[in-house]
């Protein structure tokens, strides 16, 4: 009967051949700290090239950034590199959606690769929480804000879904998707509108009527509903319109 476990050189002059299933486990065992030592090195390089191109995306104040390296082939003997690791990005050095970086160890042995890193700008874009009928005025509940890729965005798209409470919306809006100016109606037709007139720092205000549609700056007709006078004034926000004196 066996006391505890044989150390492998006894164990094999004990059985003579070593079993297959012990071959298995030993092999096993033998390769496995190796592999997670090679993975090791593969998943550090992998970092190193995401961290070198996020310092290069300029970013807006709310943005948000996704930098993702592709898999590094396990197959390649890469060996540690430390302090002697750069990275650098070949020709004109901009980042682009697809950069290929240049990593290398500059140790002895050293070695070199390019690693292909995808980078995403996500831009905060106002979209609708819900399905939204043609004619809607817009409130709070119909509104979210959602982060969307810049490279697909098009058109003019709002940050903020406060611009857009009181806007009316002149075509259905499907959830998810970005919420447009050419989508909105800031002023309509026959709203009641206020009517600023502004010099320097002065301002005057008195009612009027719109005579056609408009978004965010667009210059509409709009009538004085004190002079009945016919006037152009520029769309400011919903129920707003403004004039240069």
């Amino acid at each position: 009967m066996f006391k505890g476990i044989f150390p492998l050189p006894q164990a094999l002059s004990h059985f003579g051949v070593l079993p297959r299933w012990l071959c298995l486990i030993a092999a096993f065992l033998c390769w496995q700290p190796a592999a997670r030592a090679q993975l090791s090195v593969h998943d550090s390089v992998r970092q190193y090239a995401e961290d070198y191109v996020r310092d290069f995306v300029p970013l807006g104040e709310h943005d948000r950034l996704e930098v993702e390296a592709a898999s590094i082939d396990t197959r390649l003997q890469l060996t540690e590199c430390l302090g002697q690791l750069t990275a650098d990005i070949r020709g004109s050095g901009e980042v682009r959606r697809n950069t290929h970086v240049h990593v290398q160890c500059h140790e002895t042995p050293g070695w070199s690769l390019f690693v292909p890193v995808r980078v995403k700008v996500l831009k905060p874009v106002v979209t609708a929480a819900d399905p939204v009928a043609r004619n809607t005025l817009l409130q709070p509940q119909h509104l979210q804000t959602s982060y969307q890729d810049e490279v697909l965005l098009r058109g003019d798209v709002f940050s903020n879904p406060d611009d857009l409470v009181g806007t009316r919306s002149k075509r259905d809006l499907r959830p998810g998707q970005p919420i447009l100016a050419s989508q909105l109606c800031v002023v309509c037709k026959g709203d009641k509108v206020a009517i600023v007139a502004e010099s320097g720092g002065l301002s005057i205000k008195t009612e009027g009527t719109a005579e056609e549609d408009g978004s965010f700056n667009d210059s509409i007709r709009v009538r004085n509903n004190n002079s009945g006078r016919e006037i152009r004034a520029r769309v400011g926000s919903a129920g707003v319109v403004r004039v240069s004196l």
